[in-house]
């Protein structure tokens, strides 16, 4: 046997799910494998409770530890860093805790806010280079206006108030009696200067949001919204704008030539 292959047999039998992995290794061997492979996996569990501490706060240490571990086994690290540990916790979450969804909401909160915290750095277009390129737009070129969003933005439709369940963590506060949203949700994650943040938009903003993600105009998007409600969806458009431009979300602005 080679080194390489004793190596991979080593790999293979630390990852497996299964308690014999080492019933084929010299019987010698067998209790300092095993104590290898259960630090192993507490190293990976520690790494993956430091990355959603408030998920872990919120079910408990026997739930996340048992979530993690299969998770683990399931989606093993395939990186060289173990920041990626947690690439697809929420998936895992859903699947395990089908009628909470919150649980893998939460967690995918978490996950979004650290990966804008070290996504790309993306120069925002603030309220004064918005006004400049857009002194002399035409009617024609505010409808043809195409918005790109700054890297690492990422939104999702939720059906829990994690926002609520969030700051009560946060701040060792009251949790929210009433968990469940009436209605789905969206929210948005981004960086803003150094910081990651987030919000849930309201249902008219998901809606433009949602027509300019699918790859349209901004003159889509005022027409989406007029649909909905009428001619104040033109100032409704307006304010989302507005607000997306304050809180650094638009990295750049596009208009047919």
């Amino acid at each position: 046997m080679t080194l390489v292959d004793l190596q991979r047999r080593f790999h293979a039998a630390v990852t497996s799910p299964g308690e014999t992995a080492f019933e084929d290794w010299v019987p010698v061997l067998r209790p300092g494998l095993a104590v290898y492979r259960n630090a192993y996996r507490a190293r990976l569990i520690e790494c993956l409770r430091s990355t959603f501490e408030k998920t872990w706060t919120w079910i408990g240490d026997e739930s996340f530890d048992a979530a993690a571990a299969h998770h683990l086994i399931v989606k093993p690290p395939q990186s060289w860093t173990l920041d990626d540990a947690g690439a697809g916790f929420d998936e895992t979450l859903a699947q395990l805790f089908p009628n909470d969804p919150e649980v893998a909401e939460l967690a995918w909160l978490e996950w979004q806010m650290q990966q804008a915290f070290i996504a790309a750095d993306d120069p925002a277009l603030d309220a004064a280079g918005f006004a400049a390129l857009s002194k002399d737009f035409t009617e024609e070129a505010w409808a043809s206006l195409r918005l790109s969003f700054v890297t690492g933005m990422r939104s999702r439709r939720i059906q829990a108030d994690c926002e609520a369940i969030w700051t009560a963590i946060a701040t060792d506060g009251d949790i929210p009696a009433a968990i469940l949203l009436a209605e789905p949700r969206t929210f948005v994650v981004w960086r803003q200067g150094l910081s990651p943040r987030f919000r849930m938009l309201g249902t008219e903003e998901t809606a433009g949001l949602e027509v300019l993600q699918q790859g349209g105009s901004f003159g889509d998007m005022c027409e989406t919204m007029v649909k909905r409600l009428g001619a104040p969806g033109i100032e409704e458009a307006g304010r989302a704008l507005g607000a997306w431009i304050a809180e650094d979300m638009i990295r750049q602005v596009m208009v047919a030539a």
